[in-house]
């Protein structure tokens, strides 16, 4: 079953990155205009919170892609964790930090 499935999601695989970013810059510019200036995200820690969970995220699916398609030690076998799980959960991740980002709450109460 993997192997039929190998085409489809690795070509998935490649966009879901790049559609990630996109939605992050867009979850982190309704951040931007909902938040005043003194409690906002740089976009330096923006970028950095990005590539981590980025990358944690294409760690994690990278391992499991491996798990899943490596049982049977086929040819090519890890592949599968490289070309489908590992940038799945990259992009994952990146929308996750792009939420997290976004789910600061603006101040909407008199200063204390």
């Amino acid at each position: 079953m993997l192997a039929n499935l190998f085409l489809p999601l690795s070509s998935l695989g490649i966009i879901t990155p790049f559609v990630a970013i996109v939605v992050a810059c867009v979850l982190f510019a309704r951040h931007r205009n909902r938040v005043e200036p003194a409690r906002q995200v740089s976009v330096f820690g923006f970028i950095l919170a990005m590539v981590v969970c980025g990358a944690i995220g294409g760690f994690v699916g990278l391992l499991i892609g491996i798990g899943a398609a490596c049982p049977d030690k086929g040819n090519l076998c890890g592949l599968w964790g490289f070309l489908v799980t590992a940038p799945l959960f990259a992009a994952l991740g990146i929308v996750l930090a792009g939420v997290g980002i976004s789910l600061i709450p603006a101040r909407t109460g008199p200063d204390e």
